[in-house]
């Protein structure tokens, strides 16, 4: 129940800011961001505000606020970048991760501002995303749930079943016609048709999982159960965004290339 209440006060709040875009969504995407830099500090490091987080945060910032076309920034983003190495052995912090983590929440962070401020009815195409990570996530909940049968990943996420994969990349392909066809993305863009988004959302939805079967890895690696407590029910930031992570970008490649 607390799981459900928590869900139905964020959102429509997710929602609102996604559609209303400017500078409320770009504070969105960067509080997010750098909640999941401060998690991904306590899991790996067992020190979320450490030296490494701040230059982390400071990366998302400029991307999220100078906006990715800037011609400059991407000079400035790689300093920034490179400079998590050194200073991750001066205090002793695994420099690999510290890459690592800058990397996972800066790379969904551009591609959401992207999408957004760039894509013609970017809004609406962010929350296509986000709703096929959704489906993706309740799908193989009920599926696994129900008809249970041999696991996905034991060894990394015990409760995930192969059953569970099929029925949540079926609800996925449902709902992503369904919103594609809602909010009329095909007048866009060909790629929005049935025949584009029906293997375009299964493929979407399964690497979502992976996403989540990154993280799953990542917390099982450093005995870690949740990524944080930060909300109600459901955990961290990191354990609720774990497949948008790795949707988003794939998202924006696509329509970029």
């Amino acid at each position: 129940m607390l799981r459900v209440l928590s869900a139905l006060v964020m959102l429509p709040i997710a929602i609102f800011i996604i559609l209303q875009g400017g500078v409320v969504y770009q504070v969105f995407v960067a509080l997010f961001s750098i909640l999941i830099l401060f998690e991904w500090n306590g899991i790996c490091e067992k020190r979320p505000l450490n030296a490494v987080f701040y230059i982390q945060a400071l990366l998302i910032l400029m991307i999220v606020f100078d906006g990715i076309a800037d011609v400059p920034a991407p000079y400035v983003w790689g300093g920034l970048l490179v400079s998590l190495v050194p200073v991750a052995f001066i205090f002793r912090i695994k420099p690999h991760y510290a890459v690592l983590g800058a990397l996972y929440a800066a790379v969904p962070a551009a591609s959401m501002i992207w999408l957004r401020e760039t894509v013609e009815l970017g809004g609406f195409i962010v929350l296509w995303c986000m709703i096929i990570v959704w489906s993706m996530d309740t799908g193989a909940y009920f599926a696994g749930k129900n008809i249970g049968g041999p696991k996905l990943a034991p060894r990394i996420s015990p409760n995930k079943t192969w059953a569970g994969l099929v029925g949540g990349a079926l609800t996925a392909v449902i709902t992503g016609l369904i919103a594609g066809y809602y909010f009329d993305l095909a007048a866009v863009h060909v790629v929005w048709t049935w025949q584009w988004v029906v293997p375009i959302a299964a493929g979407l939805a399964i690497w979502s999982q992976i996403g989540d079967l990154f993280e799953s890895a990542l917390k099982r690696h450093f005995a870690v159960k949740d990524s944080g407590a930060i909300i109600p029910g459901h955990g961290g930031i990191m354990d609720r965004v774990d497949g948008v992570v790795f949707a988003a970008p794939v998202v924006a490649l696509f329509l970029y290339l």
